[in-house]
């Protein structure tokens, strides 16, 4: 029998944000052990389900100021409901002859020469992982912290495969220009500046947004360049010292990606570690349009052979390409490598 839906969406969310009320932690070790039991036997499938969609709804909570706050950075981001026609505006200025847009299974391109507007399309973007039973009834509190920052993690790289999809086509059509790309072993920070260069040229300082071994590559040429080290202030200095995450590479503001091991032995990421973005960062015309219908959506089903819990995440939500010109892509192929 389901319990109470909104007396356990806020319990839920006080446990993760460890903002406890005096039950709170024997009330949600008592949840979960009347879903799952002690962890061996199946559970009731309308609790089980319910469990889930609240765990999803929690993880998309957490993960609203992820996507807002680091997609804003080269994205305008629109929150609509589902059947919400939304009118997206072509770039004049650059006279675009198409789009690219995200489908679930890759990308199309739209022809849009002439045209002053286009209707988003959403597209229907799912994954999926698994959780074992025993370890949420074993260890509640922090197993149930990390399944919810795992559908929230998952929801923020749904969107960034989007985009370096995206991406991928249109620099092999032409769509984001050659100068605004470079490619090769041992990139140097000058070639890395060049790039920058270019999007200055469009207003604001640019943003370069990557993993953090391909920020750590960069971030400290600059104590070494024989040119940049001199120009160097104590504050960038003190932070190459003692930053986890250096934030500031020559002339661009650098944002650490979020990009967790995918596998048992820390071999395997989501994203590339040898690829980064850059993006002119004060244009009134973003990139990208990423417009998002609803919210994560979630199916359940529980293995009978291995027990685990498998669910799968969706999200309806048109992700396009309208302004490749303020893009830049840097990758480099034989310095940086997990």
């Amino acid at each position: 029998m389901k319990l109470d839906n909104m007396k356990l969406k806020g319990l839920f969310s006080r446990v993760y944000n460890n903002q406890k009320q005096e039950t709170d932690s024997a009330d949600i070790k008592a949840y979960i052990t009347k879903v799952f039991g002690d962890g061996r036997q199946n559970p009731d499938p309308s609790m089980l389900h319910q469990f889930n969609n609240l765990v999803v709804e929690t993880a998309d909570e957490i993960a609203k100021p992820m996507v807002t706050n680091l997609l804003s950075l080269f994205a305008k981001v629109e929150n609509r409901n589902r059947g919400d026609l939304v009118e997206l505006k072509i770039p004049q200025k650059n006279k675009a002859k198409v789009v690219w847009s995200a489908t679930g299974s890759g990308v199309d391109l739209v022809r849009v020469e002439g045209r002053k507007s286009i209707f988003a399309t959403p597209a229907h973007l799912s994954t999926g992982f698994y959780y074992e039973p025993l370890d949420l009834v074993k260890e509640s509190e922090e197993y149930f912290r990390k399944l919810v920052n795992d559908v929230a993690n998952a929801k923020v790289r749904l969107y960034l495969d989007k985009i370096n999809e995206l991406t991928g086509v249109a620099i092999s059509s032409g769509k984001i220009p050659a100068k605004n790309v470079k490619t090769g072993a041992n990139i140097t920070l000058a070639e890395y500046n060049k790039v920058s260069s270019v999007l200055q040229r469009y207003g604001g300082r640019p943003i370069f947004v990557g993993d953090s071994l391909l920020i750590d590559y960069f971030a400290m040429q600059q104590a070494t360049d024989s040119t940049y080290k001199n120009l160097l202030t104590d504050g960038i200095k003190e932070e190459l010292l003692t930053a986890l995450n250096p934030t500031t590479i020559a002339r661009t503001t650098a944002v650490n990606l979020v990009n967790p091991f995918t596998d048992a032995t820390n071999s395997k990421v989501e994203l590339p570690v040898n690829k980064g973005y850059m993006f002119a960062g004060g244009v009134e015309q973003k990139p990208f349009s990423i417009v998002e219908y609803g919210g994560l959506r979630q199916m359940t089903e529980q293995d009978i052979e291995d027990e685990r819990v498998k669910m799968k995440i969706t999200q309806d939500v048109a992700v396009n390409l309208l302004f490749g010109e303020a893009i830049g892509v840097i990758e480099e192929q034989a310095s940086v490598s997990l």
